[in-house]
């Protein structure tokens, strides 16, 4: 699988890339003339049976101090969402079948089943329930979406009120450049839903946060690594979420195991990312 990605870089984009290393840790893909560094993860041998939480954020910090951005493309993301995969690193490197600008799109406020759909197809984490969900259209076509919601649990979110919301998701359509879409989407949930603040986060495996600093958001900090479960030949990732020991115990198991101890059992394996940023927008 790293060789159809090196492959897809090299015979598809035209790309020269190489190998080099920062500070004797090597990275599979680095594309000198763009700064970038790709590591393909394959699931089992990134698994926590082999490296430890901070792996996969100490090379990306690694990198970012050698002025690097280095992408971490998981094993089941390259099967099940290769195109979102392609799609993402030839914006990286500023290929696009398609630019248009946003002052020639109409915005429309989209129903749960568009945006499900247009997710889907086009995030690399896929849809997620939101409660405001903004469209923008080009000769009545979707092209940019922004949702938004109430701050996640999940994330460590404990103050919740009605007018702090966290925009929960963006993209653009695969291939597709919509200079000052974000921006164009934004601006419209503000002056209808007048929100005291905004959070978000950015994926580290994938974003170095530049959206947001146009954005006008204020950087908070760093999140430390997220991890999920997964089945040895099975490509799917579940969050830890659903595997918490009160549920585990509700299931039956045995209350004086911790929650690694009965998933281990259970024949799953541990896989970390790189942690998140996490931006504010303050309005009010």
């Amino acid at each position: 699988k790293e060789y159809e990605l090196k492959d897809f870089i090299e015979n598809e984009l035209k790309i020269k890339i190489e190998k080099t290393k920062i500070d004797n840790k090597e990275i599979d893909i680095y594309i000198p003339d763009n700064k970038i560094g790709i590591e393909f993860d394959g699931l089992y041998w990134h698994s926590d049976l082999f490296l430890d939480k901070n792996y996969h954020l100490n090379k990306t910090e690694l990198c970012e101090k050698a002025g690097i951005q280095l992408l971490h493309i998981f094993e089941n993301e390259w099967i099940y969402k290769k195109n979102i995969v392609k799609s993402i690193i030839k914006s990286k490197l500023g290929f696009f079948n398609k630019r248009i600008y946003a002052r020639k799109c109409k915005i429309k406020e989209l129903n749960t089943k568009q945006a499900i759909d247009f997710l889907n197809k086009n995030h690399i984490q896929g849809a997620i329930n939101s409660k405001y969900k903004i469209g923008l259209f080009y000769d009545n076509e979707l092209i940019s979406i922004m949702t938004f919601g109430k701050k996640r649990i999940a994330l460590g979110n404990k103050e919740i009120s009605d007018d702090k919301y966290e925009m929960l998701r963006f993209c653009n359509k695969l291939d597709t450049q919509v200079i000052g879409g974000a921006s164009k989407l934004l601006n419209y949930f503000i002056k209808k839903y007048k929100p005291q603040s905004i959070i978000s986060y950015a994926n580290r495996r994938y974003s170095n946060g530049n959206l947001y600093n146009k954005l006008g958001f204020e950087f908070i900090g760093n999140t430390t690594p997220n991890y999920w479960y997964f089945k040895s030949h099975e490509y799917i990732l579940y969050h830890r979420f659903k595997f918490r020991k009160d549920i585990l115990i509700k299931n039956g198991y045995d209350l004086n195991k911790n929650e690694a101890q009965i998933m281990a059992e259970l024949g799953y394996y541990k896989i970390y990312d790189c942690g998140q940023m996490k931006f504010e927008l303050k309005l009010q």
